[in-house]
């Protein structure tokens, strides 16, 4: 399931509070101060109002809020295919709850987010529009350090291709991660937040690296890399792909 959301600016939101309660005839489903959100389910929609983001009255930005990572991670690839520039925003608290998320914006700059909600949290956390530079956060790994990781032990590479990806074409030596539970799977793959990671995808146009890349960072792993030209690279270098489907 899927449902546009538009999230407005405004001076009072007690009193946006009150006018909507009545226009969609439901309350808000989640009432902080400063904040409130309302899931309306006929015209499908949820609607956002938050003070002290911008001039009251304008958008502050629009977006489709999905059931899953996965949905998230597949529309994400999708819209990144067709050329649109995307951005995957590292999963942070945002709006009081803990999202994972992609942006991309119109010719006009309207921002358009592409998100899900992983947990409710206490506190509202960063602005919606919030992000950290993806090279800081996952500094690129050239091919040569990538062949070392490969034949060493002591580090982790992970395919994030998502469904299919991996028995379709992998680097030999690296894990298969699903898009779903990225934490949980860490747990069991990684040996501590300071061991060696990188992440990989499909190609350049691919955004599963980043996906799951940004997710170990929000969990604490300090030491997460990305080879940026995933399969594609590494195949178009005559490097060897593996032929089994496990890790």
């Amino acid at each position: 399931m899927s449902r546009f959301q538009l999230s407005l600016n405004v001076d009072d939101v007690d009193a946006s509070v009150q006018f909507y309660s009545k226009l969609f005839g439901v309350g808000p489903v989640k009432h902080r101060e400063g904040y409130a959100n309302f899931v309306v389910a006929d015209p499908p929609m949820k609607l956002v109002v938050i003070e002290n983001e911008g001039a009251p009255g304008s958008i502050n930005h629009v977006g489709i809020e999905f059931s899953t990572s996965d949905e998230v991670a597949a529309e994400t690839q999708r819209v990144a295919s067709l050329g649109l520039s995307v951005e995957v925003d590292d999963p942070h608290t945002c709006c009081f709850a803990t999202q994972d998320k992609a942006w991309t914006q119109d010719s006009d700059g309207v921002p358009w987010e592409l998100y899900t909600v992983v947990a409710d949290t206490a506190g509202f956390g960063a602005s919606p529009r919030g992000g950290t530079p993806l090279d800081t956060m996952l500094p690129p790994v050239s091919v040569e350090e990538l062949e070392r990781a490969l034949a060493d032990p002591d580090v982790v590479v992970i395919d994030a291709q998502g469904s299919g990806g991996f028995e379709a074409a992998h680097l030999s030596g690296a894990i298969d991660f699903s898009l779903d539970d990225v934490a949980g799977q860490a747990g069991t793959a990684i040996a501590g937040p300071d061991q060696r990671v990188i992440v990989y995808c499909t190609d350049t146009d691919c955004l599963g690296a980043e996906f799951v890349g940004t997710q170990l960072v929000e969990a604490g792993f300090t030491n997460v890399g990305r080879f940026p030209g995933g399969v594609s690279e590494w195949e178009a270098l005559g490097k060897q792909l593996g032929s089994d489907t496990s890790a």
